[in-house]
């Protein structure tokens, strides 16, 4: 059997970081009109120490398992 020939994408010019930002903010409106959720509320959290983080991490309930 005679292998597939495989499709190849044509090589563009490389897109300034202006036009890649562009496209990728079109496409997260596209996204936003076709989602029925709100866009999720950002979350931030600061400690003082590692420690007082590991303690806080250490009482999530992993959302995994619910």
């Amino acid at each position: 059997m005679p292998p597939t020939p495989q499709r190849v994408r044509p090589k563009s010019a490389p897109r300034s970081a202006a036009a890649c930002l562009e496209e990728a903010e079109r496409l997260f409106r596209d996204f936003a009109q076709l989602t029925p959720f709100p866009p999720p509320k950002p979350f931030v959290k600061s400690f003082d120490s590692f420690a007082d983080y590991e303690t806080w991490r250490r009482g999530q309930r992993n959302p995994w398992l619910r």
